[in-house]
């Protein structure tokens, strides 16, 4: 089910976004709509990379499933009906909720002028950003990847990061998980088309609870290098899990 579930990430939000901007236009016409428009475009761009990646890696065949759910399984090992139970209303029922959380931001401003104004584009142009750094993340690893198991194939002798099994240059030099702090920050930013007309308010609260699971979730990433490569304990000492430091980043 874990897996099905993960499925239904890239999809859900653009859809949601649509949804919410489709009502819109209807109540209101598509000029004064125009803002949802650039939600749902922004949403779609995000979802169509991150469906493209999930493509590539095999992510919709019948049995793909994601390399951590092992060690969830190995932490609930003997206790079958809590691993249901856990399935059931944290990665069902809880993700999904979460996922429709991530674009209540958009959906609170459907009574408000959603006229595209300089705010939105620029939060606009600042979640794109966060889609291209973590496009060039996600690629800088698949790259590496590749590479590794190609010489690793040929029987090369492998030397830097590839001896040592992990990518430590690139975005990588600089946080240990480049991508996912993309992916937690372009909600935060999301949050602010919200934040922007409102003024504080409750709806990041999509954009908190990811930030929650993605700890989690790193977590158990850092746990699993840790065993399975000698020099990721020192990579951990020496690299920020999430924020570059100004020394790290004034390394040339």
């Amino acid at each position: 089910m874990s897996s099905q579930v993960d499925r239904l990430w890239s999809l859900l939000p653009p859809l949601y976004s649509a949804i919410i901007t489709y009502y819109c236009i209807k109540e209101k016409g598509v000029a004064s709509s125009s803002g949802m428009m650039l939600m749902t475009l922004i949403t779609s761009l995000w979802g169509g990379r991150l469906t493209y990646q999930f493509i590539k890696k095999d992510g919709y065949t019948l049995y793909g499933e994601d390399y951590r759910w092992e060690y969830v399984k190995e932490v609930f090992h003997g206790r079958y009906l809590a691993l249901q139970i856990f399935n059931l209303f944290f990665v069902v029922i809880y993700q999904n909720i979460l996922l429709f959380l991530l674009v209540v931001p958009q959906a609170v401003l459907l009574t408000r002028d959603t006229t595209c104004s300089m705010s939105d584009a620029l939060i606009g142009l600042l979640y794109m950003g966060l889609v291209v750094l973590e496009t060039m993340s996600d690629a800088q690893q698949q790259v590496f990847q590749k590479e590794k198991y190609k010489q690793k194939g040929e029987g090369v002798e492998l030397k830097g990061d590839y001896k040592a099994g992990f990518l430590r240059s690139g975005l990588f030099k600089y946080c240990r998980h480049p991508n996912y702090v993309c992916e937690v920050l372009l909600w935060w930013v999301f949050a602010l088309f919200s934040l922007s007309r409102l003024g504080f308010n409750w709806t990041f609260v999509g954009a908190a609870n990811l930030t929650g699971l993605f700890t989690g979730s790193v977590d158990i990433t850092e746990q699993i290098s840790s065993k399975k490569y000698p020099d990721y304990e020192e990579y951990q000492r020496r690299v920020p899990a999430y924020i570059p430091s100004v020394r790290m980043i004034n390394i040339k």
